[in-house]
C-alpha cells in the first residue's frame, strides 16, 4: 500500500517539525539529500531483484517525503513582522484596525464573534498596510454580513492558553494569531468578500432564518446544527447532555452526517444510472456541492472528505483500499492546513472512519452468525438494522473512546445504549429536515407541512438524549489521561487488528426489498404522527393558569399561560438560547407566537435576548413601560416593532390587561425604569415588581394598597435597596421567587435580603431552575426544574 505509507510519512514529518522547529530551508535540504539517495539506490547495481528495495521500490523515497512534510509545515507558518497584524499584539494602547468579514458572524447570547481579514492598522500615526486575520468580540444584537468592511477599536491581544486548553493553538488552526476581547465596531463602505461566497452565505442565512420559522426551539437549533453546522443556538445544558451521552456527533456537520447524505445520493444515482461506480462518483460531487452551499468552512470540508472516504471504502469493500483512501484524505487535509492534525474534530473523524474500515465487517459478520445460530428464520432485515444502528456505531467508538478520554477526561458508558435509540431516525431528520427548509424558500406552506412531519423525529432525538443524560453513573469522569497510555492502546489495538486472520474485506450490504422499505416507511409515518399528536396534546395545556419564572440569570423572564391557551411573556433576560429553548418547549406546537409581550423594564440585562427572540416568536401585541433609550436592545426592539407594524401600547398605572376566563394583569405603577405588575386569576395573586425605580414602593404604600399576594418576585435579583422589609411584610407572600445568576458578579442577592426572608418559602432560579406556579384559581401548585413540588391554597397561611 504505497499511498498509505507515503501519506503517513508526510504527516509524521509535519509532527516532527512541530516538535523541532527548524527553518523550512533546513528541512528541505535534508529532504533533497534523501531524494538524491533514493535515485542512487534506484540505479545502484547492488540492488538485486530479491532485495527488499527491489520488492518495494518506494521505501527509499519515504525519508525524503518525511522531511518534505517537515519543510512544508515550516513553510506554512506565518512570518510575524511589521506587516502582519500579530506584530501589534499586547500593546498598552488601543488600536484602530480596518478589515472585512472573512466569514459570517458567529452570534452568541452575550456577544458576537467576528473574524476579520485585516487590511490596515492605525497605531496613532495613520493607517499602515498589514495582513493576517483577527478574531473580534463585539456586543450582541447588531447584525453583520460576510465581506462587510468595518473598523474596530480595542486592545489587541495574543490569545491566551493554560494547562487545560490553549485558545492560542485553537485560533492558530484557523489562521488567527490575534484577538480583541472587547471592541467597538464601525461600518465602512465597500466590500472585501469573495464574490463567489457572497450569494452562498446569503443563501445559508436565509435557510437559517427559515429553520427558526419552521421549527420551535430546541428542535430548530438542533436542525441548524445538523444541517448547517451552526450549533450555538442550543442551550448549554442540552449541549452537555449530547456530550455526556456520546451523541454530540449528530449536532454538527460531521463525517457521520455527510456519510448519511453521501449514502442517500449514492442510492439515488445507483438506481437511476444502474452503475455503482458512476453513482458513487456523482454522490461525492453532490456531497462537496452541499458542503459549498452551507458555507464551506473547514469543519464542513473536513466532514465532506471524511464522509466521501467512508463511502468509497464501503463501496470498494477492501480494507487496504479503505486505509489508502483515508490516509490520502488526511494528506489532502494537511496540505490545506498542516495544523489540522491537532484539531480534535479532525482526529475524531479520522479515527471514527478508521474504526469503520477496520471493524465494521468483522463485527457485522459476528452479529449475523450469532443471530443465525439463535434462530432459523430469515433475519436479514433484523441483521441489517442492527448493523447499521448498533454495530457501525460500536466500530467507530472502539477507535474514538481513547482519544475522547484523553481530551475530555471522561468516558460515556451510556453512549452504547443511547446511540442505537437515536441513530435510526437521523437519516429522516437530515433528509426530511433539509428538504423542508429548502422547499420553504419556494413554497413555504409545503415546507411547513414537511416540517411538522419531521419535527417529531427531532423532538424524539432530544427527549431520548435528555432521558439517557439523567441515567445515574452513565459517565465515568477520569483524571488526566497520559498521552503515552493512549498511544500504547492504539499501538496494541492496531497490532492485533492488522494481524488478525479473521479480518476480511468489507462486504456489500444487500439492497432492501420493496416490502421492507414499505414497512419501514409506514412505521416511520405512524411514528411521526404519534409523536406529533402526543406533543401537540402535551403542549395544548392542562386547564390551569401558569406563571413560569424562567432561568434568566440576574434578570427576569416570566411566561404566563392561561387555560384558554394564551401566552404572555414578561421581559426575557440576556440569554437567547436558554429563552428560545424554554419557549419552544412550552408554547403550542402549531402556534409559535406570543399573544402579548410585556416590556416591564428596559435595562439591557432585562431585554438583551428579545431582539432575536421576537423574530422567532412574534408577539401580536406589546405593552411597553420604561425609557426606550435606556439600552441598545430596547432601541432595537422599538425599531423592530415599528418596522413590522406590531401594535405597542404604552403602560399606565391602573391599566388592566384582560386575559380571559377572569384572569388579568394590572399595572400597579409606571416609571422611567419600567413597571410593577399584578397578576390575578380567581383568588390567586402574584406581584412582579420588575421595573422598580426610586419612589415606586412609596407610591404603592409599601404594598398596603395592593394587599396580600400568594407569590412575590424579588426586585432586581435581590438588590437590597429595591426590596425594603416593609414590602415583604405587608404583602405577606406564601412563596418568594428570586431570579438570579449563580455566582453573580455583583454579589446578588444581598445577604440582608436573604436574612429578611427567614421564615418565608423561597425558591431561586439559580438553584431550582425554572419555577412553574400553576393554579385553578383555588389551589396553587409549584413545580421546579430541580427539586420538588408543593400544593397550597391561594390566600391561605
Amino acid at each position: 500500500m504505497p499511498l498509505l505509507w507515503i501519506s503517513l510519512s508526510f504527516l509524521a514529518g509535519i509532527v516532527l517539525a512541530s516538535l523541532f522547529p527548524l527553518p523550512a530551508w533546513a528541512w528541505a535540504l535534508i529532504a533533497l539529500g534523501f531524494l538524491l539517495l533514493f535515485f542512487f539506490l534506484r540505479n545502484s547495481q547492488f540492488v538485486t531483484r530479491s532485495s527488499l528495495i527491489a520488492a518495494y521500490p518506494f521505501i527509499p523515497l519515504l525519508p525524503a517525503i518525511f522531511f518534505l512534510g517537515s519543510a512544508y509545515h515550516q513553510f506554512r507558518q506565518p512570518t510575524i513582522d511589521a506587516f502582519h497584524i500579530a506584530f501589534y499584539n499586547d500593546r498598552e494602547y488601543e488600536l484602530l484596525i480596518t478589515g472585512s468579514l472573512a466569514e459570517p458572524p458567529d452570534y452568541r447570547d452575550r456577544y458576537t464573534n467576528l473574524k476579520l481579514n485585516v487590511e490596515a492598522v492605525d497605531t496613532g500615526d495613520g493607517d499602515l498596510p498589514v495582513s493576517g486575520a483577527i478574531l473580534v468580540r463585539v456586543p450582541p444584537n447588531e447584525t453583520y454580513e460576510y465581506g462587510e468592511r468595518i473598523r474596530v477599536r480595542g486592545l489587541l491581544k495574543t490569545p491566551p492558553e493554560n494547562e487545560e486548553f490553549s485558545y492560542r493553538d485553537y485560533l492558530a488552526r484557523q489562521g488567527v494569531y490575534a484577538y480583541m476581547s472587547d471592541a467597538e465596531a464601525t461600518r465602512l463602505p465597500g466590500s472585501g468578500g469573495n464574490v463567489l461566497f457572497i450569494p452562498v452565505y446569503y443563501l445559508k442565512e436565509r435557510l437559517l432564518e427559515n429553520t427558526y420559522r419552521l421549527f420551535p426551539d430546541p428542535e430548530a437549533s438542533l436542525f441548524a446544527g445538523i444541517l448547517f453546522g451552526v450549533d450555538t443556538g442550543l442551550p448549554k445544558n442540552l449541549r452537555d447532555a449530547f456530550k455526556n451521552t456520546g451523541t454530540a456527533h449528530i449536532i454538527a456537520i460531521s463525517g457521520f452526517n455527510i456519510a448519511i447524505i453521501a449514502g442517500l445520493f449514492f442510492s439515488i444515482f445507483k438506481s437511476l444510472l444502474r452503475d455503482e461506480r458512476l453513482g458513487a462518483f456523482l454522490a461525492v460531487v453532490f456531497v462537496f456541492l452541499y458542503a459549498f452551499l452551507v458555507g464551506g468552512d473547514p469543519a464542513v470540508v473536513r466532514a465532506a472528505f471524511m464522509g466521501s472516504a467512508s463511502l468509497f471504502a464501503r463501496q470498494v469493500g477492501r480494507r487496504n483500499a479503505g486505509m489508502n483512501t483515508l490516509a490520502f484524505v488526511a494528506l489532502i487535509m494537511a496540505l490545506i492546513n498542516p495544523l489540522a492534525l491537532w484539531d480534535v474534530g479532525f482526529q475524531l473523524s479520522f479515527l471514527a472512519t478508521l474504526g469503520l474500515i477496520l471493524y465494521a465487517e468483522p463485527f457485522s459478520n459476528f452479529t449475523a452468525s450469532l443471530i443465525a445460530k439463535l434462530t432459523r428464520e430469515d433475519t436479514g432485515a433484523v441483521i441489517r438494522i442492527i448493523n447499521e444502528n448498533i454495530i457501525l456505531t460500536l466500530a467507530a467508538q472502539v477507535m474514538t473512546i481513547p482519544i475522547m478520554a484523553y481530551y475530555f477526561n471522561r468516558i460515556s458508558l451510556i453512549s452504547f445504549a443511547a446511540n442505537p435509540f437515536i441513530l435510526p431516525v437521523q437519516p429522516v431528520v437530515m433528509v426530511l429536515g433539509g428538504l423542508a427548509v429548502f422547499v420553504s424558500l419556494f413554497i413555504y406552506p409545503l415546507g411547513q407541512a414537511l416540517a411538522w412531519i419531521v419535527w417529531g423525529f427531532a423532538s424524539y432525538t432530544i427527549r431520548v438524549v435528555e432521558f439517557f443524560d439523567r441515567v445515574p453513573n452513565g459517565v465515568i469522569v477520569l483524571g488526566g489521561v497520559p498521552g503515552w497510555a493512549v498511544a500504547a492502546f492504539y499501538a496494541a489495538l492496531l497490532a492485533v487488528t492488522l494481524n488478525w486472520s479473521a479480518v476480511q474485506g468489507w462486504f456489500k450490504s444487500a439492497a432492501s426489498s420493496i416490502r421492507a422499505a414499505a414497512l419501514t416507511a409506514a412505521f416511520a409515518l405512524v411514528f411521526a404522527c404519534m409523536v406529533l399528536f402526543w406533543t401537540a396534546s402535551a403542549k395544548s395545556g392542562d386547564g390551569r393558569f401558569h406563571v413560569v419564572f424562567l432561568e434568566a440569570g440576574s434578570a427576569d423572564a416570566v411566561l404566563i399561560q392561561t387555560p384558554e391557551g394564551r401566552s404572555i411573556l414578561v421581559n426575557g433576560g440576556a440569554n437567547v438560547s436558554e429563552l428560545s429553548d424554554e419557549l419552544g418547549r412550552r408554547l403550542p406546537l402549531f402556534s409559535r407566537s406570543l399573544d402579548w409581550l410585556i416590556i416591564a423594564s428596559t435595562q439591557e440585562n432585562q431585554v438583551a435576548a428579545l431582539p432575536r427572540i421576537v423574530e422567532r416568536y412574534a408577539p401580536e401585541n406589546v405593552l411597553w413601560s420604561g425609557n426606550v433609550q435606556a439600552s441598545f436592545s430596547s432601541r432595537l426592539l422599538d425599531e423592530y416593532f415599528a418596522q413590522n407594524e406590531i401594535p405597542v401600547t404604552p403602560a399606565e398605572a391602573g391599566q388592566r390587561l384582560e386575559l380571559g376566563g377572569g384572569a388579568f394583569i394590572e399595572v400597579q405603577a409606571v416609571g422611567p425604569r419600567g413597571s410593577v405588575l399584578l397578576v390575578e386569576y380567581g383568588s390567586f395573586r402574584a406581584l412582579l415588581p420588575i421595573g422598580v425605580g426610586e419612589g415606586t414602593f412609596e407610591s404603592l404604600e409599601f404594598g398596603n394598597s395592593i394587599g396580600k399576594v400568594d407569590v412575590l418576585l424579588l426586585a432586581e435579583s435581590g438588590y437590597a435597596p429595591s426590596n425594603p422589609p416593609d414590602i415583604v411584610e405587608n404583602l405577606n407572600p406564601q412563596l418568594v421567587v428570586l431570579s438570579a445568576a449563580a455566582g453573580d458578579l455583583n454579589g446578588l442577592p444581598h445577604q440582608e435580603v436573604l436574612d429578611m426572608l427567614s421564615g418565608y418559602s423561597l425558591l431561586r432560579t439559580d438553584r431550582n431552575g425554572w419555577i412553574d406556579v400553576s393554579t385553578d384559581g383555588v389551589e396553587m401548585q409549584v413545580n421546579v426544574e430541580r427539586g420538588g413540588m408543593q400544593e397550597t391554597e391561594p390566600g391561605g397561611e
